[in-house]
């Protein structure tokens, strides 16, 4: 049994924050990856093309997965930051006092604007499949209508024999 790995991590702030980084930045590259699947699958919404819309949705998925282990996995060390240094907030820790502090909250905050982004072009893709959704509901509509008609007025009557002929002595 190796538990060298546990019982010689540095818990001081320094070591949280790296690791707190390390999570982060991880985080920001899979937000990338799917910021770049985000703005495919407005091409593909807009290009009618089901089948590569099902093979994105399904990577964003796989992304989405791993970004919620990351964000488990920071607010772990993020809570042990806060009880190991003895603060509630990591404001109340200096950038200056602390190595690496000043480079988490800029990448806590890059990875905070592409989540805007890609909120952002979440709604438009949404709106977009809304419409394309209400398209294919209306030539639906518009297709049984045709059907309706078609077999009221385009069906050719049956030619009956008229029993009933008079013939001219």
């Amino acid at each position: 049994m190796d538990n060298t790995n546990k019982s010689t991590f540095d818990k001081s702030p320094e070591a949280y924050i790296e690791r707190l980084l390390e999570i982060t930045d991880s985080k920001y590259t899979c937000l990338q990856e799917m910021l770049e699947l985000t703005n495919e699958q407005a091409n593909v919404i807009d290009g009618d093309q089901i089948a590569r819309l099902e093979e994105i949705i399904d990577s964003k998925q796989k992304i989405i997965e791993k970004v919620d282990k990351l964000d488990d996995e920071f607010e772990v060390y993020f809570h042990r930051l806060k009880s190991e240094a003895g603060i509630k907030s990591v404001d109340e820790l200096k950038t200056s006092e602390v190595k690496g502090l000043k480079e988490l909250k800029k990448s806590v905050s890059n990875v905070m604007g592409i989540l805007k982004e890609l909120s952002d072009m979440e709604k438009s893709n949404g709106n977009k499949a809304k419409k394309v959704l209400g398209d294919i509901g209306n030539e639906l509509k518009n297709i049984n209508v045709a059907k309706k008609v078609n077999s009221a007025y385009g069906s050719i009557p049956l030619q009956t024999e008229s029993y009933f002929i008079d013939k001219k002595k």
